[in-house]
């Protein structure tokens, strides 16, 4: 027999002990999302003033991302999360109010919807605010099998009301209950992930609608900083996240989950003029940093480095067609997306495929420059001279560089002018038909209407409350 022959029989044999390498499982995903929070606040980013051991856990346990970027504020960010695209085509470039009923546009499809498809089970637990009050825009309706929490920019976070109006729900019937929300939306996500199906992944979106106003926490939280001299109830409703952040990890440690779990932690949108940006410039709905780039850490233990810090330029549109590789979901069914696949720059530190980045219609980051059009406003941010900058060697925004560098200017003055005709029309911001109402969700309000209003001023709904305030 010749040594070829030989061979074959040998091959055969290692092949039957030593099977192909199976694909690796498909993770968990969960995204807790802050709300308003300063980028210096955080252990990990600088803060000294409010202890973050659970979020700092993260971090430490994960990945850092040092050049990560969304929106000026809350709605935009999130929409462009759901969707993998940009505000100006998704109908959230301008926020939902109090009283309008518009919403992301109907045929935007969701992250949730793309994994639902892959057979994920999809949870979301907290704030919305991409639409409050018709059906089809609600979170049941774009994707996830389960939501709890509120639908509005903003609640009291101990009757959970917005002007009076209920906003408190779970799979679109109104909640009545006591309990402080942030620490109500984590012992969700623990009951949730206890009682997961053992058949398949699951997605939890967990948008905590702190630190964003009014500034409330339990008073024997917001004691422990009345000797900062300025907003406690702040830092007391950051510190109360933090340990709602430690009620997740506690529960994917307890289940066994950790090591086959993407967990996600990041902000929507640069601190409020009451926190601590560090060293950048501008705060919410501001275009310049502050207001842009936030603090992001991704763990997934033996699939990402952990303790490791990345510069890549990243913004939260990524996070669409990422996840879809993860899950071996279709990320192209939909809309065509702004987000790029960033899990080799993730897992391996391979460079970003991103080299732009836009703010909005009128603000764009194209490698190392920044230029803010002439004009350029958002909300309370006045109109703004332009402005260019070289944000790499200047993240501080301290020089423009618009007068030396004309050339630089124009260029990505035409690449706004292409960006502009991308923009779809947003849906129509009417006002809610009789406001108020007395519940968010106009089947619900149709349906619970009368026995919520029996029942909202027992809670207390109606009350101005110092103490739970802290006294701000």
């Amino acid at each position: 027999m010749s040594s070829a022959l030989r061979i074959v029989p040998l091959l055969l044999l290692l092949a039957t002990f030593c099977p192909a390498q199976e694909p690796a499982p498909r993770p968990n995903i969960v995204v807790l999302l802050s709300d308003d929070m300063g980028y210096a606040q955080l252990g990990f980013t600088g803060g000294t003033e409010v202890p973050t051991p659970n979020i700092d856990r993260i971090a430490r346990e994960g990945l850092q991302l040092t050049q990560f970027y969304v929106q000026p504020v809350c709605s935009p960010s999130r929409a462009a999360l759901m969707t993998g695209r940009y505000p100006w085509k998704n109908g959230m470039e301008e926020r939902p109010t109090a009283v309008s009923k518009h919403g992301m546009l109907r045929d935007e499809r969701t992250i949730a919807e793309a994994l639902r498809e892959a057979g994920y089970a999809t949870w979301m637990v907290g704030k919305w605010h991409l639409g409050e009050w018709q059906s089809p825009h609600l979170p049941n309706a774009r994707g996830f099998d389960h939501h709890y929490g509120h639908y509005s920019a903003l609640i009291d976070s101990f009757t959970h009301t917005r002007n009076g109006v209920l906003d408190w729900h779970r799979n679109g019937v109104p909640v009545i209950e006591e309990g402080y929300s942030t620490f109500l939306l984590a012992r969700e996500a623990e009951r949730l992930i206890e009682n997961r199906p053992a058949d398949r992944p699951f997605f939890l979106y967990l948008p905590f609608n702190a630190v964003h106003g009014p500034h409330q926490a339990p008073d024997d939280i917001v004691a422990r900083y009345r000797r900062l001299g300025k907003n406690a109830a702040q830092r007391a409703q950051l510190e109360a996240m933090d340990t709602a952040v430690g009620t997740v990890l506690a529960a994917l440690d307890r289940e066994g989950l950790a090591d086959d779990t993407l967990l996600i932690f990041t902000n929507d949108n640069g601190g409020t003029p009451n926190t601590s940006n560090g060293p950048y410039r501008g705060f919410k709905s501001a275009y310049h940093e502050g207001g842009v780039r936030v603090p992001a850490a991704l763990r997934w233990p033996g699939r990402i480095p952990a303790d490791k810090k990345s510069d890549a330029l990243i913004h939260v549109t990524d996070f669409f067609p990422t996840f879809c590789r993860l899950a071996d979901a279709d990320a192209e069914a939909g809309l065509p997306l702004d987000g790029y696949d960033v899990w080799d720059t993730l897992a391996d530190g391979k460079p970003s495929p991103r080299t732009e980045v836009l703010y909005s219609l009128m603000t764009i980051r194209s490698g190392d420059w920044k230029l803010i059009e002439e004009g350029a406003q958002y909300y309370n941010w006045g109109k703004q001279p332009l402005q260019l900058y070289d944000i790499v060697h200047d993240p501080s925004e301290e020089t423009n560089r618009a007068a030396e560098h004309p050339e630089i200017v124009a260029k990505l003055r035409r690449r706004l002018e292409e960006i502009r005709k991308t923009a779809r029309e947003p849906e129509k911001s009417e006002k809610i038909p009789g406001y108020p109402p007395a519940v968010y969700g106009e089947r619900e309000d149709r349906v619970f209407g009368e026995q919520i209003r029996r029942s909202i001023e027992a809670l207390g709904a109606a009350k101005d409350d110092a103490t739970r305030n802290g006294g701000q």
